[in-house]
């Protein structure tokens, strides 16, 4: 639900004799719109938990939304694989954000082998789950906004 307060609302409050709302209750209105745009966001600090074909990992994605463009990066967690080392940095390629839907694209790699890894899902305050897509293979993620 969107914590918004509408100056028109307002303005019935207005016209009563004795009351004035003035700069105070415009700013107050302004900062209550500010807050819940930022709450629409998916901009931040995100811990993803995924699956793909059997393999479970963690990220740790800061994003930042620009409209509907995300941009950031996400950081590989520890894999306990020593094929695949944690701590690697994957700079998005594309990312799109709009109401509650959210993609992000990055390439990835394994051994000499590079890939996009897609993710698509939906975001509900600070949680998202949604869709993998890497290498021909499917899976899920779940994240949770953090603190930064």
């Amino acid at each position: 639900m969107r914590n918004t307060l509408s100056i028109s609302k307002l303005a019935p409050i207005a016209g009563r004799a004795g009351v004035s709302l003035g700069l105070p209750a415009a700013i107050m209105a302004l900062a209550l719109t500010t807050s819940a745009s930022a709450q629409d966001s998916a901009a931040g600090r995100w811990a993803v938990a995924g699956n793909v074909d059997g393999k479970n990992f963690t990220l740790d994605c800061r994003f930042q939304q620009s409209g509907a463009a995300l941009s950031g990066a996400c950081i590989d967690g520890p894999t306990g694989d020593s094929k695949i080392k944690g701590g690697r940095s994957h700079a998005l390629t594309k990312g799109h954000a709009t109401g509650t839907s959210v993609s992000w694209t990055y390439v990835s790699s394994y051994m000499i082998l590079s890939f996009n890894v897609d993710y698509a899902g939906v975001r509900n305050g600070d949680h998202m789950s949604g869709t993998i897509a890497a290498a021909g293979k499917k899976g899920a993620f779940t994240a949770r906004r953090v603190s930064a």
